[in-house]
This record gives structure tokens, C-alpha cells and sequence, in this order.
């Protein structure tokens, strides 16, 4: 196998397997609807459910790193099948809140490190890693908008069902990983977290756009049930649409920080997003709010591979992917317990303008970290 097309399908493999965990990340959140107001569950204790998992998510993003530059990618296979029987589990303990919670942070740690390990690979094995990037976090929107639309609806029909279809699909995911170099270890010295200013400003653009979209997407079919009068059964046929339009977004945006550079992509997108969000409660004409709603997924991804795809260009890959991640899933784990705390108090409107102004004031500091950097790629 020569080099570029062992570099395509070390891309194909990785992003299979992305795919399939992607899938697990977000079937519980688009069950919200038939969570919240059961067992005592409120919008505040739902949305710790999300964030629960985003929490272990965020905390193992950087040990995850440290653990893929100390020893090799190869780790990611024996993650996956601890993914797949973890995932299991999940129709025995979906009524009892606190086993719930104590799975969702594990689950969460073991997908950080699967995150690292695979983005690690395609970008240490694919020569165009803004490209190859970009193809990878296409994923996410497939595997999300899949999950949100068949979750609820699989879950209606039978508990367990789409527990075993995804777990049955992480387990297909680690076969063609076995055919991958089972080395990249990136050095032998290991840096965890920024190796300058700049980059703990890119860290600021990705918190900014984790804390406003994951937030949303992690609330979306409970927004749509709620605000838009769906029924729960079919709340996923049109909350995937703020992620579907991702995988466009992400392919276009690494393709052209392959081409004009990863910073610009990288702000521009994350602001636009920001004030988009500050926005969709106010639209009353449902063309509008499709339309606003898919464009959400498509500057989510258009920022999402040029950001990470700036790891390459510094002395450990996977520490570095692995504090963007952090940072990006920082606000992705924050923000679904917030937005559940604040609608306590206040109605959606009110709740993402409080969730744009804080992203708005995020991508500000991280613009002004990354000038004082001097991160120009």
C-alpha cells in the first residue's frame, strides 16, 4: 500500500470509527423529551445529564492527549469496545438519574480519548490535514443528525434498541483500524496544553463555539417540542437539521485553510455563529428558521476543521488536538446545564442571547490572544 493511499484509508478508518461514537454521544440528549418532567427530572437536572458526559469528555481531553503521544493511537481500539459494552447498559439504568449520570461521565472520558487518538492519526498520516480534517469532523453532523432523528423515534418503539444498533456499529468500527500501524508516538518530549499564546487563543474561538452550538444542539429537541409544538416521537426529524448542513461546512472549511490559512475560517465562523444563536428564538417564519438552523451546522463545521487541523503545525499533535478539544468541549459540557438552569427562570429567547453574548465576548478574547501570538497559519 503506498503512502497516499495508505494515508486514505488510515482517513477512511478513522472517521468510520468517529462516526460510531458520534452516534452514542448524542442518543441520550435527543431523548430529553422523554426524560425531563419524569422522575422528578427537571430542565436543570436534564440538562446535567448532557453536560455530565461532556464533562469527563473535557477533563480527558488533555490526558487523553498525553496518553496518544507517550503511546500511540493504536490505544483507540480497545476504547471502542469498552464504548460498545458500556453503551449496553443503558436501557437497564435510564430510569435511575444517578446511575445515569455516574455512565455519561465515564462514557464521556472514554470518547475523549478515542477523539484524540483518531484525530491524531488522520492528521500525523494525511498529507492535506485541513482537508483530512474536514472530512473527519463531516462525521459528527452525519453521526449527530442520524442520532437525533432515529433515538427518539427507536426509543419509542422499544427501549433497548437504539443502545444495541449503536454499540453494534462501534464494535464493526475497530475492524478496520486493525490494519493501522499500531506506532505514532508523536516525540519522545511531551508538551501538554498551548505551546504559546497563540494557541490558547484558537482555545478561546473553539470554548466560544462549543459553549453557543453544543449548548443549543444538546437542547434542540427539547427546543423544538417546546417552542415549535412537535411531537417527542418525531422532535429529531427536525432538531438534525442544526447539524445536518455540518458536513458541508467542515470539508469546505478545512479545504480552504488548507488553501488561505486555518485563523480567519476559524473567527469568522465562530462569531457568525455566536450571533446566530443570539437570533433563532426571534424568528417566527418557519422557512427562516430552517434556514437558520442548517446554517448553524454548516459554520459549526467550517470552523471546526481548520481549528484543529492547526495541530499539525506544532511539536505534539496529540496534546495540542487534545487541549482544542478541551476547550471546545469546555462550553459544550457548561452550557446544556446553564441553558436548563436559566430556563427555570426564562424563556428560550432570553436564554441563547445570555449564550451568544458570552460566545461573542469569547472569540473577542481569542482573537486578541492570537494577534498577540503572532498565529498567522
Amino acid at each position: 500500500m503506498n503512502a497516499n493511499r495508505g494515508g486514505a484509508f488510515i482517513l477512511a478508518a478513522a472517521s468510520l470509527a468517529f462516526f460510531s461514537v458520534v452516534l452514542v454521544r448524542f442518543s441520550i440528549p435527543s431523548l430529553l423529551p422523554y426524560l425531563v418532567g419524569r422522575n422528578g427530572i427537571s430542565t436543570a437536572l436534564g440538562g446535567l445529564v448532557i453536560s455530565m458526559l461532556w464533562v469527563g469528555y473535557t477533563i480527558f481531553q488533555v490526558i487523553g492527549g498525553f496518553l496518544v503521544d507517550r503511546y500511540g493511537y493504536g490505544i483507540v481500539i480497545y476504547i471502542l469496545i469498552m464504548i460498545a459494552l458500556l453503551n449496553t447498559l443503558y436501557p437497564f439504568i435510564v430510569n435511575n438519574y444517578g446511575a445515569l449520570l455516574a455512565v455519561q461521565f465515564v462514557m464521556g472520558s472514554l470518547m475523549a480519548i478515542t477523539y484524540v487518538s483518531l484525530i491524531s492519526m488522520v492528521l500525523m498520516n494525511y498529507g492535506r490535514s485541513g482537508l483530512g480534517a474536514g472530512i473527519y469532523q463531516s462525521m459528527f453532523f452525519l453521526a449527530s443528525s442520524l442520532s437525533i432523528i432515529l433515538s427518539p423515534y427507536l426509543f419509542s418503539v422499544n427501549h433497548s434498541i437504539p443502545f444495541i444498533l449503536f454499540a453494534a456499529i462501534v464494535l464493526a468500527s475497530t475492524v478496520p483500524l486493525i490494519k493501522v500501524p499500531r506506532h505514532g508516538k508523536v516525540n519522545g518530549k511531551i508538551t501538554i496544553g498551548p505551546e504559546n499564546i497563540g494557541i490558547l487563543g484558537m482555545g478561546f474561538i473553539r470554548f466560544s463555539s462549543g459553549f453557543s452550538y453544543l449548548g443549543f444542539l444538546g437542547w434542540s429537541t427539547y427546543f423544538v417540542v417546546h417552542v415549535l409544538n412537535v411531537s417527542p416521537s418525531y422532535s429529531g426529524f427536525f432538531a438534525f437539521l442544526a447539524s445536518i448542513i455540518g458536513s458541508a461546512g467542515a470539508i469546505i472549511g478545512g479545504y480552504l485553510g488548507d488553501r488561505l490559512g486555518y485563523v480567519i475560517p476559524s473567527i469568522s465562523s465562530s462569531l457568525l455563529l455566536a450571533i446566530l444563536i443570539c437570533l433563532i428564538p426571534k424568528v417566527s417564519i418557519i422557512y427562516l428558521l430552517v434556514l437558520a438552523m442548517l446554517s448553524l451546522g454548516f459554520l459549526y463545521g467550517f470552523y471546526a476543521a481548520p481549528s484543529i487541523a492547526i495541530s499539525r503545525f506544532t511539536k505534539s499533535v496529540g496534546a495540542t488536538s487534545g487541549f482544542l478539544n478541551f476547550m471546545s468541549q469546555l462550553g459544550g459540557s457548561i452550557s446544556p446545564y446553564v441553558i436548563g438552569f436559566l430556563l427555570q427562570y426564562y424563556d428560550f429567547g432570553a436564554v441563547l442571547l445570555i449564550v451568544g453574548l458570552i460566545s461573542i465576548a469569547s472569540v473577542i478574547t481569542g482573537s486578541i490572544l492570537i494577534a498577540l501570538g503572532h498565529l498567522t497559519r
